[in-house]
């Protein structure tokens, strides 16, 4: 074949531009395609037909926004293993996820964690010891006896949501809840890191422009994660047309914050009313436990799982807590019951919240149902390859990995009624076996579970119960008041009136 493009092309410039595309069409396309379709040890995985060729019914699904749907549809379909592009292939069969996200386990992230471009962060860093290096540096800033340390901030913080969404019930101003989630998660964690909130609660708004560039870099993951031959070239073209990185605002505020923090308080020695995220980080910088790398990880964290985790999920849990008045009521039953008896506060503190399983279960059925990101979690399968449980053999190099989505949706491991939201699954008997919290997956898994989890947490467990105890929410009257866009993460998006609460006889 190479033989006949050669000598067509002798002598002949135009027709040395058609050989080279014939050829190039026969390397990148055709063998391919034969090779997937008639060799390829995983020629038998079930999947879209067009999956197996090539990238674009992955990239169409992305485009759509309609991925988290559509890989519960396909799972559905054809069962725990699918493939979804040549190469890469979701899997949701839960020892098959123990396999590839385990402790211990060999299987680096893959190409797709490259579109951030650099510098590489604890999140997007492709090679296990080096994440597990950095991760080790910083992880007891993360558990969580040190987040509760913070509750006075989102205390502060979860009071002016509770009076700016007051001042919203009194002027009937329809909203979008999601929009205003977010707003309050990022002041939170402004209020934790740095001894500062955006303001974005205050003034109803993406004070730093910082919300836009987040939405639009994990844009650029999804897209750019799937074409990782483009990804040099869109940095290169970043650099020229935007002037920077697809994260320059985030990076450039946690600078200054770094230097102010420096330079106002002589490193890291005098202290504010308490101590925040980043002098803590600068106390081990400054005792060399760390560098300067590990701030910009740790502090870039907070902002991302602090961010948007936080504020979907409470967008998510607000919704289907109030389109669902039997949760809402069995909700309110356990606040009210408790407040009456002198065993929460107002507000709740994170211990008192430990003890309110309705509460609980409401936020893991939550996460469960709306699960953060929406595209698999790739990994690279390492030498050796790997036998999947239907005794599908995938060699090296292969990309493979997990969709919070169908595995959640997964009856296999949440039975039957596992497209419902049911709180209550999580407060009676454990199934055998039981494999719903391991196959939890809204955080990642195993060693590569995020290290913001815990700060999320906290928001969400602090605020969630002052909000269902003080506003009732109406939503709009028409066909579809819910959406949810999938670039990357799943983002809900609905509007509704706030009101104050009302007293309903027998809400329980």
């Amino acid at each position: 074949m190479l033989g006949v493009i050669l000598d067509t092309v002798q002598g002949n410039p135009v027709g040395a531009v058609g050989g080279l595309l014939v050829g190039s069409l026969v390397i990148f396309w055709v063998v391919p395609f034969l090779y997937n379709f008639f060799f390829s040890p995983l020629r038998n995985v079930p999947g879209p037909f067009w999956a197996r060729f090539t990238i674009l019914w992955e990239f169409r699904q992305l485009m759509k926004g309609r991925s988290h749907e559509e890989y519960i549809r396909l799972h559905k379909k054809y069962g725990p293993v699918v493939r979804v592009s040549p190469k890469r292939y979701s899997i949701i069969d839960p020892q098959d996820v123990k396999k590839i996200y385990g402790f211990g386990g060999d299987f680096p992230k893959s190409e797709f964690y490259d579109s951030l471009g650099d510098p590489k962060n604890i999140f997007t860093v492709r090679d296990n010891e080096d994440h597990k290096d950095r991760r080790r540096k910083v992880a007891s800033l993360y558990t969580m006896s040190a987040m509760v340390a913070y509750e006075e901030a989102v205390d502060r913080m979860t009071t002016l949501c509770i009076k700016k969404m007051n001042d919203l019930a009194a002027s009937r101003r329809l909203i979008s809840i999601p929009k205003f989630m977010q707003f309050y998660a990022f002041d939170v964690i402004g209020e934790i890191t740095f001894d500062q909130n955006f303001g974005m609660m205050e003034n109803m708004g993406d004070t730093q422009g910082i919300i836009k560039e987040i939405h639009a870099m994990n844009n650029t993951i999804g897209i750019m994660g799937l074409l990782p031959e483009l990804q040099s070239t869109w940095r290169a073209a970043q650099k020229v047309l935007f002037s920077g990185t697809s994260t320059g605002k985030v990076t450039e505020y946690i600078w200054n914050q770094y230097w102010k923090h420096r330079n106002t308080n002589s490193g890291a020695k005098q202290k504010s009313q308490y101590d925040t995220f980043l002098r803590k980080v600068l106390e081990l910088e400054a005792a060399h436990k760390v560098g300067r790398i590990n701030v910009l990880d740790s502090c870039g964290s907070n902002i991302g799982a602090g961010s948007d985790t936080t504020g979907i999920t409470l967008s998510a849990a607000l919704w289907y807590i109030y389109r669902n008045p039997d949760k809402l009521a069995k909700l309110r039953h356990e606040i009210d019951t408790m407040t009456a008896e002198g065993r929460i506060s107002d507000p709740v503190t994170y211990k008192q919240a430990q003890e309110m399983p309705y509460l609980n279960a409401v936020i893991k059925e939550t996460l469960r149902v709306h699960p953060g990101v929406g595209t698999i979690l790739a990994r690279v399968v390492p030498k050796g390859g790997i036998t999947l449980t239907g005794g599908y053999y995938v060699p090296e190099g292969t990309h493979i990995g997990t969709n919070a989505w169908p595995l959640h949706y997964s009856e296999t491991v949440y039975g039957p009624d596992a497209d419902q939201y049911r709180p209550e699954r999580w407060l009676e008997d454990k199934p055998q076996p039981d494999y719903r919290d391991s196959m939890m997956f809204a955080f990642g898994s195993g060693s590569r579970t995020c290290i913001g989890r815990n700060v999320s947490l906290l928001e969400i467990t602090k605020v969630l119960p002052q909000i269902v105890r003080k506003f009732d929410l109406k939503f709009e009257e028409k066909k579809d008041p819910w959406d949810a866009w999938c670039a990357w993460f799943v983002y809900p998006k609905y509007k509704c009136w706030i009101e104050p609460r009302q007293p309903v006889e027998n809400e329980a």
